[in-house]
């Protein structure tokens, strides 16, 4: 019995599939007689290179070539379908010396035996030795009329310049998921296998734009089940089922990396392929992203759940998600030569757990912010005066202003008393001290008071008796007089509290907010 992807392959250019920028103007060739002498397909694996090269070399024979394609029915065509020394395929995988390519050299001036050209065709062609092309370069160049050179590839880079400046080249596209759905399809239903829509989606999202590919695991998955589903597919490719996905991803958004690491080695106690949860990760994240930035974003999952994952989305910031698909899909480097793929996975994990920590400690900044602003609010520390009759344009409120030593009026908030340190530390002080407190993200200003918050790195520093020498100098003109105070930035080690807290500050503030 043919595997699936021998079974469909294309016998003419019309059943060739997303190519149409090659197939039509090789049958535009055929058809206006203008066939060149050496071609270049190339492109990814599986997308139609050597059967387009196959199909070509029929049409070129052919006595009555229909729409620039071999007709199959002519003596020729015939006689090429059964086998026939005028093409020639080479897998230059296996055959790359220069005595392979000499032996082509001599045989290339014997006129062809059946039809008008002998056509080369040379698979794989990177894999030839740097001999073997300089031995090629003169008949590839200007070879007898009746030959055709068509050479096929998937890394047209380590081709030398030379070669490809005597090609026609061709590239060859990836298949659209969507194309690729529609093909399997059709093929199931001749088949007659039952399959979801799920599952036909899911295979073709597996193939990653390949045709053979798409044929392969259809092969796979046919005689899986009577009606295939997507959790029959996951189970036959070794990918985690998409809730399996879902439920990873929620426990390293909650932070639960205990949790998340339990998930994992329950996927590699089951066989799960840890590159293949990998990358489900990272498309899941993937596609949150897309539907937090676009209303119109095109994701396939049932539409209850893209309702759900779109309000998911919007607990995220952009850069976040982003830095979570760049873990998840850059491990497929380290998983090729890791000798335990799993642990790699484990510290995915736990960086991606982390990132989602830092960014809701920088929501729970926000929200602190907030909380203050509210608390004025309510205490009446803050008056909010009504805009006054408008017989002109109502100016803009100004800071209360201060006394200073100097007669000044200057403004007494944290960030303005902040900013004089700034300016007089950077006039009268050196640029390393400078930039030591320009580095101080928080400052606190309550009853002549200023707090300076430092984190745990530069805490010790800030505490020198230079730095609080050179801040009580820029504040000595201060009246009432200013003492400062340098507190230490408190970080949360006890991730879960840390989360409950953030719950109970947002639902204060929004209760807060309605009263």
């Amino acid at each position: 019995m043919l595997a699936l992807y021998r079974k469909y392959r294309p016998e003419v250019f019309g059943d060739v599939i997303a190519q149409d920028h090659v197939t039509k103007t090789l049958a535009n060739q055929i058809r206006n007689g203008r066939v060149t002498h050496a071609y270049l397909f190339t492109g990814s694996r599986g997308t139609g290179k050597t059967t387009c090269a196959r199909i070509f070399a029929r049409a070129v024979n052919c006595q009555s070539p229909e729409n620039g394609s071999p007709c199959g029915k002519c003596a020729t065509c015939r006689a090429l379908a059964e086998g026939n020394i005028d093409i020639i395929e080479l897998d230059a995988a296996s055959n790359n010396g220069v005595d392979q390519i000499r032996e082509i050299i001599e045989n290339v001036q014997y006129p062809p035996v059946a039809g008008k050209y002998k056509v080369y065709i040379i698979d794989e062609a990177h894999m030839l030795s740097a001999s073997a092309f300089n031995a090629l370069l003169k008949t590839l160049e200007e070879p007898p009329a009746h030959a055709i050179f068509i050479l096929a590839t998937t890394e047209v880079h380590k081709l030398p310049a030379t070669v490809l400046s005597r090609c026609m080249r061709f590239d060859f596209r990836l298949v659209p998921q969507a194309v690729l759905a529609a093909r399997l399809k059709e093929v199931y239903s001749l088949e007659g296998v039952a399959a979801t829509d799920e599952a036909i989606e899911l295979i073709a999202a597996a193939a990653e734009g390949s045709l053979r590919d798409l044929l392969s695991l259809a092969d796979r998955c046919m005689n899986y089940s009577a009606t295939l589903t997507s959790d029959d597919v996951s189970e036959v490719l070794g990918a985690s089922s998409r809730a399996g996905t879902k439920a990873l991803f929620a426990e390293i958004a909650a932070c639960d990396v205990p949790a998340a690491l339990a998930a994992v080695e329950k996927m590699f106690a089951e066989g799960k392929s840890v590159g293949l949860v990998a990358k489900d990760l990272a498309a899941y994240a993937r596609d949150l992203l897309l539907l937090k930035t676009s209303a119109s974003a095109t994701v396939i999952a049932p539409s209850d759940e893209i309702h759900e994952m779109r309000a998911l989305a919007e607990g995220y910031s952009v850069d976040l998600l982003a830095s979570i698909i760049t873990i998840f899909s850059s491990i497929d480097a380290e998983l090729r030569y890791s000798v335990s793929p799993k642990i790699v996975l484990e510290c995915a994990v736990f960086k991606a757990a982390k990132l989602v920590s830092a960014d809701l400690g920088a929501l729970e900044e926000r929200i602190a912010r907030l909380e203050k602003k509210i608390d004025a609010l309510s205490s009446g520390a803050v008056s909010v005066s009504p805009a006054p009759a408008p017989a002109t344009a109502p100016a803009p409120a100004e800071k209360a202003p201060v006394e200073t030593s100097g007669g000044k009026s200057l403004p007494r908030d944290a960030r303005s008393v902040w900013g004089r340190v700034l300016t007089y530390v950077r006039t009268n002080e050196s640029m390393t001290l400078f930039s030591l407190l320009d580095g101080v993200e928080e400052v606190e200003l309550t009853d002549n008071a200023l707090t300076v918050f430092a984190n745990s790195g530069n805490y010790l520093r800030l505490m020198g008796e230079d730095v609080t020498a050179a801040i009580g100098n820029a504040l000595a003109g201060e009246n009432p007089p200013i003492t400062v105070k340098i507190a230490k930035k408190t970080s949360g080690v006890d991730m879960d509290a840390d989360i409950a807290r953030l719950k109970k500050m947002m639902g204060d503030a929004k209760t807060n907010i309605k009263n």
